[in-house]
C-alpha cells in the first residue's frame, strides 16, 4: 500500500515537473523567437536608414560635382580673357618699343 501511495505521489509530482519544464521551455522559445523579430526588425530598419543616407550623399556629390564643372568652366573663361590680353598686352608693347 504504501508503494502505491509513493507510486501515486511520485507520478503526481513528476507531472508537475514536467508541466514546468514544458511551460518553461515554450517561454524560453517564445522569447527566442521575440528577440530574433526585435533583431531582424532593427537590422531592417537600419538597412532602410543606410539607403536614405546613400542616397542623400550620392545627390550632394552630383551637386559638388555640378558646381565643380561650373567653376572649372569659370575658371577656363577667365584664363581665356586673362591670355587674350596678355597677348594685347605683348602687341602693345612691341607696336611702343618699335
Amino acid at each position: 500500500m504504501d508503494r502505491c501511495v509513493l507510486e501515486y505521489i511520485a507520478r503526481r509530482w513528476w507531472r508537475r515537473v514536467e508541466v514546468w519544464l514544458i511551460a518553461s521551455v515554450l517561454i524560453a522559445g517564445g522569447a527566442v523567437l521575440g528577440w530574433q523579430s526585435a533583431y531582424w526588425s532593427m537590422a531592417s530598419t537600419q538597412a532602410h536608414q543606410v539607403d536614405e543616407i546613400r542616397h542623400a550623399y550620392d545627390a550632394a556629390m552630383a551637386e559638388r560635382d555640378k558646381r565643380l564643372d561650373e567653376l572649372t568652366k569659370r575658371t577656363d573663361n577667365a584664363a581665356a580673357k586673362a591670355s587674350k590680353a596678355a597677348d594685347k598686352a605683348v602687341e602693345a608693347l612691341t607696336r611702343e618699343s618699335q
